[in-house]
């Protein structure tokens, strides 16, 4: 016995006839017919008297179509919780996710409204910070994802690298190192510098390379977000150090970017706790940041 045998069942019960069960389910008339065959014969009795092609219910199949009915109700019940699940809409779904705060009002907006698009009962609650706090929101399950520089400081992580990125100088437009194409470590001598958050592996390559290169540099302005180094830079206050990534969202007219060189190409992906498999929405999540990707190179990172 089979669902479909009981499908067939209850449908020539509610229409009265194989030929408008098959009408209503589809199927050629044989079909029905075979199917109701085997079914009867699974349960040893006839449930219809043929009686000139006309099919009369015996009393059995009355006492049976009680019991289909309430298959049927759940099959039904089930076939809506798997697509729910399949698309993202089960429940009070939530995913969490962390981003530095520089995206949060960039890139991300958009990713997420296509998210939504897809699945519109999901929560997505956005959490921000630098990238040791990303970090510390995912260890601490305060957050499902966070997208980080990688390698992280800990190895506590599965990382999936999404897109890679090198740096950038912001500075105000009529500076007079805006004339080159692009900036060395010797030409940041006697210039004030606007650096990235100190104790992060980056921060600290950079700043063994300026102090080899030229012991005398200057950190003017110590930043958290690269939103903030780019609108320090425009208000003339030093020379940005970022990552192309995120500076390419933060280009105006009071500024200029130009690479840095000798150029540091950096990982950026997104970090899970490790051992903790992810919700298929968090998963069709990542894969819309993923797909998301190829315009981030319109914007010549």
């Amino acid at each position: 016995m089979n669902f479909k045998q009981l499908e067939i069942f209850k449908t020539i019960m509610d229409t009265g006839s194989t030929i408008a069960a098959a009408a209503e389910l589809g199927l050629s008339q044989s079909a029905i017919s075979r199917q109701l065959a085997a079914l009867e014969e699974e349960i040893g009795r006839e449930l219809f008297l043929r009686d000139k092609g006309r099919l009369v219910p015996r009393p059995e199949a009355h006492l049976l179509v009680g019991e289909v009915d309430e298959v049927a109700d759940s099959v039904a019940k089930l076939r809506n919780k798997i697509g729910d699940i399949r698309t993202g809409v089960f429940g009070e779904a939530l995913i969490r996710i962390a981003f530095p705060h520089s995206l949060t009002t960039t890139m991300l907006p958009p990713l997420v409204a296509r998210f939504k698009a897809d699945h519109p009962r999901v929560t997505v609650e956005i959490l921000s910070g630098p990238y040791d706090a990303i970090e510390r929101m995912v260890r601490n399950r305060v957050a499902d994802l966070g997208f980080v520089r990688l390698p992280t400081e800990e190895h506590s992580f599965d990382a999936r690298s999404l897109f890679q990125s090198g740096t950038t100088c912001v500075m105000p437009f009529d500076h007079p190192l805006a004339a080159k194409e692009a900036i060395t470590v010797n030409d940041l001598a006697r210039n004030d510098l606007i650096l990235l958050g100190r104790q992060r592996i980056n921060r600290n390559e950079l700043e063994h390379e300026l102090r080899r290169i030229v012991p005398s540099y200057r950190c003017s302005l110590e930043v958290h977000s690269v939103e903030t180094a780019c609108a320090c830079a425009a208000q003339g206050l030093g020379i940005a150090i970022v990552p192309s990534l995120i500076a390419a969202f933060f280009r105006n007219e009071a500024t200029v970017m130009r690479p840095f060189l000798p150029d540091k190409v950096a990982d950026y992906g997104i970090i899970t706790l490790s051992g903790a498999p992810l919700s298929w929405t968090a998963e069709a999540f990542i894969e819309i940041l993923r797909r998301g990707v190829p315009s981030l190179d319109d914007r010549s990172l």
